[in-house]
């Protein structure tokens, strides 16, 4: 039985699909392998469609740190009870401390910590490939105990997961007939935030067609809007069948920035054609959504291209 409910996060990650999960899960096709090349924070992989799986990210000391979630969840929820424990005792400095030390080692560890105690848990990084937010003053992080137990929680949901520490291409390199791809790449308003780096679209849009010719179903998260501005991208029209939005929720980054609370609607693409189920389930989440909305109203007729 697939999951139905998403799981509180190990590590805060911007972009999360977790208010969202449970709706784009039920657009999986059934798999013999599951594949996520842009990781993050992994929302997606308690909803896969299988239990063998590949996901991978660039960023190498978060890959780090999902392997010590599903092979040693004890050290990693002690590695940061300690952390944290610190942090209660000696104030402010101990955060920055931590900061220093993990600019300096990559400790896996330190990122989770920063990530729970940092302004708004943004994961940011300067262009030195530093991360720089601050800590969170008024939140003293999430409690070590509970923390265990979603820790304990996700190292059961992600076994038979292969985790990479790779470019999103290397990830697909042995992808075949059968599996399915999930892909959360970069978006155009956020290209560089995470770590420096260069996102070409062209060559994206290379591989969709490689996996298209293939014959490999995938699930694609990649444009929309943030309040008033527009991330849309240009997606030739002959890699995808279906274009969809959904409602996310606001933008981490206007509100640490303090300019604006902006409601985030993101373009779902899909190379295949749904089951009648799943889009019942988008129809009736449009519903929900217009009747909670009090600034903007989404209409059934705008969820489709």
């Amino acid at each position: 039985m697939r999951r139905t409910k998403p799981l509180q996060p190990i590590i805060k990650w911007p972009g999360s699909k977790r208010k969202i999960a449970p709706l784009l899960a039920a657009f999986f096709p059934d798999a013999d392998r599951y594949l996520e090349p842009f990781v993050g924070g992994g929302a997606m992989l308690p909803f896969r469609p299988c239990s063998t799986a590949v996901a991978g990210d660039v960023i190498v000391e978060l890959i780090e740190l999902w392997r010590a979630a599903r092979d040693t969840p004890g050290l990693t929820a002690k590695e940061y009870e300690r952390r944290w424990n610190r942090l209660q005792n000696e104030g402010y400095t101990a955060y920055y401390d931590i900061r220093d030390s993990f600019n300096a080692t990559r400790n896996p560890h330190d990122l989770l910590f920063l990530s729970r105690t940092c302004v708004n848990g943004l994961i940011r990084f300067n262009k030195k490939g530093e991360f720089n937010n601050s800590l969170h003053h008024t939140r003293p992080g999430i409690a070590p105990g509970r923390l265990r137990k979603v820790i304990y929680q996700w190292g059961h949901a992600i076994q038979g997961v292969e985790f990479l520490a790779a470019d999103y291409r290397q990830t697909l390199a042995s992808v075949g007939v059968g599996d399915v791809v999930f892909l959360d790449p970069p978006y155009g308003g956020t290209r560089g935030r995470y770590l420096p780096s260069c996102f070409n679209v062209n060559q994206f849009y290379d591989e969709l067609q490689m996996l298209n010719t293939v014959g490999v179903k995938w699930i694609l998260t990649f444009d929309g809007r943030a309040g008033k501005r527009s991330y849309t991208t240009s997606i030739p029209p002959e890699l995808y069948k279906v274009r969809f939005a959904l409602a996310t929720g606001n933008s981490p980054f206007t509100k640490l920035m303090r300019t604006s609370i902006d409601a985030v609607i993101e373009s779902v693409y899909l190379n295949f054609e749904p089951s009648v189920e799943a889009l019942g389930k988008l129809v009736d989440s449009g519903r929900q959504e217009a009747r909670r909305s009090t600034g903007m109203k989404v209409q059934q007729s705008r969820l489709f291209d």
